[in-house]
């Protein structure tokens, strides 16, 4: 077997593996769904908000390669929903490198492989530095769920914050042109990652979880940055399984099955729109 074959396979077997432990761990209750008629207007917003997260993404590609080719906003977005949904079944958002050959770059694949791995990132440190922000000013009490204190888990993310900015150096001194746009993708990101915070946190009041913004801040973007390593697909079954842990080992009362609908809906979505511009797409190439 091709070891690529192997690879994906391994990565399919491990998040059939934890959603699999997952399911046997919870209680499904599908007639709690009822829920989201009663809050439709929050439920609504919570998709509304896709539109400025995928409206800033589409603005951050046109200015990433913008060195490059004059990109359209019609084209960007097409290339940013397509590796959107690339990403959802290859691990660690690798299907962004499919955004090369959708653009039809004129550079080689290892410039833009470059340029790409400083955005990515960028977009991890904004993400750590998010997280850890929120994991100060929250009141949560980790040591419940492992056996870490505080103290080791501010060490960890400080190390994390200081690996992740050696390696946007280093890459950075490959493409130096970037240093002048490291200030704007650091603002990009800052945006990006709020809104989709703020979907996160009207999740959480849509099930009436007693959770405040930094403790969900906290907990799905632990969820995120784990998903990020490449032993799953996608993330799938890694992001699910470590918000099941933190909400059981946390007491936090809530219907974790519909959490994990609703937080899941959020990667989901964006595939009905990239089926929807690949269908135009094929419709416009057969005219």
């Amino acid at each position: 077997m091709h070891i690529k074959n192997l690879k994906y396979l391994l990565s399919l077997i491990i998040s059939l593996y934890l959603l699999n432990k997952i399911s046997k761990e919870i209680y499904i209750n599908l007639s709690q769904l009822k829920v989201l008629k009663d809050e439709i207007n929050l439920l609504i917003f919570i998709l509304i908000v896709f539109l400025p997260i995928f409206y800033f993404l589409t603005l951050k590609l046109i200015y990433l390669v913008n060195n490059f080719k004059k990109v359209g906003f019609y084209q960007a977005f097409q290339a940013t929903i397509i590796a959107y949904t690339y990403n959802l079944f290859l691990p660690a958002k690798s299907g962004d490198f499919f955004r090369h050959k959708y653009l039809d770059l004129e550079i080689t694949f290892k410039k833009f492989f470059n340029i790409n791995v400083v955005e990515k990132l960028i977009s991890l440190f904004v993400l750590l530095i998010l997280v850890f922000l929120s994991y100060l000013l929250s009141d949560l009490d980790i040591s419940k769920a492992t056996n870490f204190n505080k103290l080791y888990i501010s060490f960890i993310f400080i190390l994390l914050l200081i690996s992740t900015l050696y390696f946007i150096d280093k890459f950075i001194k490959k493409e130096n042109y970037l240093k002048s746009k490291f200030i704007k993708f650091f603002l990009f990101d800052i945006l990006i990652w709020s809104l989709q915070f703020l979907q996160m946190f009207l999740i959480i009041k849509i099930l009436n979880i007693e959770l405040n913004i930094f403790e969900t801040v906290f907990i799905f973007g632990i969820s995120i940055i784990s998903g990020l390593i490449p032993i799953s697909i996608g993330g799938f079954g890694v992001r699910d399984y470590v918000i099941f842990f933190l909400f059981t080992n946390l007491s936090i009362e809530a219907n974790i099955f519909i959490v994990l609908i609703l937080f899941n809906l959020r990667y989901l979505l964006p595939v009905i729109i990239s089926f929807l511009f690949s269908t135009l797409n094929f419709q416009n190439e057969q005219k």
